[in-house]
């Protein structure tokens, strides 16, 4: 005759799983919740640079095109 599972090993095989998987999965989630709150740091400052090196660079551009608009409007009169 096979084993049977009573309601009593069930209960003990769950209070198991909430006592001991339960809290690791929780601290892992944890550990990784600070890691990427660490890497989101780390590149928003590298986008805010990012992003100020193109609006140099749009400025720069824009500038050129000016000066260019000027200097031709300003040979034809």
């Amino acid at each position: 005759m096979a084993n049977r599972v009573t309601v009593k090993d069930l209960h003990n095989e769950i209070d198991q799983i909430k006592k001991n998987h339960l809290a690791h999965m929780a601290q892992d989630i944890d550990e990784l919740r600070e890691a990427v709150k660490d890497n989101r740091t780390f590149f928003q400052g590298r986008l805010d640079r990012l992003d100020n090196r193109i609006y140099m660079i749009m400025g720069g551009v824009g500038t050129t095109l000016v000066t260019l608009l000027v200097a031709l409007i300003g040979g034809i009169m």
